[in-house]
């Protein structure tokens, strides 16, 4: 049970960090640009947060990569639904 607990609190945190680093970024770039900047720098910072922690590593790894990965489809449908939505 604390492991299906864990694992939706990885993947709303992920999706948290991911959207809300994407809307400030659209402020000052396209919305595509913006969500592929979320996600590089999110793996950035986790990556090397990752890094430091040690033995633990893989798990942390998985903590945070795996929903990184689920979100990010979602991610980029949204910012290229905003291009479409703003061109038009």
């Amino acid at each position: 049970m604390n492991d299906l607990a864990f694992g939706l609190f990885a993947l709303a945190y992920s999706g948290l960090v991911l959207f809300a680093v994407a809307s400030s970024l659209r402020r000052l770039m396209p919305p595509m640009r913006a969500a592929l900047g979320a996600f590089a720098l999110s793996v950035l910072v986790h990556g090397a947060t990752t890094l430091m922690i040690g033995e633990a590593a893989p798990l942390a790894l998985a903590f945070w990569g795996i929903p990184h990965l689920l979100i990010l489809p979602l991610l980029l449908l949204s910012a290229r639904r905003q291009t479409h939505s703003n061109g038009t």
